[in-house]
């Protein structure tokens, strides 16, 4: 009984050994070649990690990339070094270019008043003639301006010092308004340009004793669809007797 079963596991060990599937052996009767392919434009990790499937798998067969220097070696049978060469010609190509953003974001001042030395560019006029119309301020006067560049994807900060005297206050280096904004999730859209969140926001200075002064923080945030070249009004926000009007263009 012992050796019918010492033969029976004999047995069963020669099928397991059968079914286990072999690992690919150098075949002796074709050789490797080696080649170095430098990537132009593309990341050279990510082009291995491709066509790395392409490669024989056979022993003796390598793929090594070195970063530094965008190199990619490859050892292998002649055609799956072709393959390999061929995939690397198809994906190492600049990626497409992406197109600039050109924002330009205006701040005016709105007050019943006549505004100190105030003016407002002529490109503003027809924003101007509109807020006279739907706001209960009749003058007008440029806060600040500035004109800043981005690309889709990115998002887009800026702050500044603006000028105090449109807001009856005495310019004071050492208390000066500082202003800020930041745009988030810009996107272009077959019409122009979407701007998921666009906040902005203004410390003014208050003297509340003497000549201490505390800062009072002014703002709003929004998201924003701006067409091609169009000025659009995208907040306002009063201080005091005053109104602060954001105004934003964006150029493709």
């Amino acid at each position: 009984m012992k050796r019918i079963v010492i033969m029976l596991l004999l047995i069963a060990s020669a099928a397991f050994a059968q079914d286990k599937p072999k690992e690919p052996e150098y075949n002796t009767t074709r050789e490797f070649r080696s080649k170095v392919f430098e990537i132009q434009n593309r990341d050279p990790q990510r082009v291995a990690q491709t066509i790395k499937l392409l490669g024989s798998g056979f022993k003796g067969a390598d793929l090594s990339v070195n970063s530094e220097l965008k190199t990619i070696t490859i050892r292998d049978f002649p055609e799956n070094l072709a393959a390999m060469e061929e995939a690397i010609k198809r994906l190492d190509k600049p990626a497409a270019a992406t197109p600039d953003i050109e924002f330009k974001i205006s701040v005016l001042i709105g007050s019943k008043t006549p505004l100190p030395n105030a003016s407002v560019p002529e490109e503003l006029e027809p924003v101007v003639k509109q807020l006279r119309s739907t706001l209960r301020y009749s003058h007008y006067g440029m806060l600040t301006a500035t004109v800043q560049r981005s690309k889709p994807g990115i998002s887009v900060r800026g702050s500044g010092v603006a000028e105090a005297s449109l807001l009856g206050m005495t310019p004071n280096q050492e208390r000066p308004i500082f202003y800020d904004y930041a745009m988030t999730s810009v996107a272009i859209s077959e019409t122009g340009v979407d701007i998921e969140r666009f906040a902005f926001s203004m410390r003014v200075p208050i003297v509340v004793k003497g000549t201490e002064a505390t800062y009072q923080n002014v703002g709003f945030e929004t998201p924003v669809s701006v067409r091609d070249k169009e000025k659009v009004v995208i907040g306002t926000t009063t201080m005091g007797d005053k109104a602060l009007v954001v105004v934003v263009t964006a150029s493709k």
